[in-house]
């Protein structure tokens, strides 16, 4: 189960990507359209970061067909 948490470089990546959005999102005019907007960065990263913790990402080393 522990292998399922992210590590600290996946944390610092995720932390600064939020930031750095919520920074953007702040300093805009429109606010909820930069909020909505740049959520999709974040969760895009936070899915491709499940699905690699999960394996559904990495290469399967049975498979002869990839080399």
């Amino acid at each position: 189960m522990k292998r399922y948490l992210p590590g600290r470089v996946e944390l610092m990546i995720f932390a600064t990507l939020a930031i750095v959005c919520a920074i953007i999102a702040f300093m805009a005019n429109a606010r909820d359209e930069m909020m909505s907007m740049l959520a999709f960065p974040i969760f895009v990263f936070a899915a491709v970061m499940g699905l690699w913790k999960s394996g559904r990402l990495r290469p399967d080393p049975t498979d002869d067909s990839a080399a």
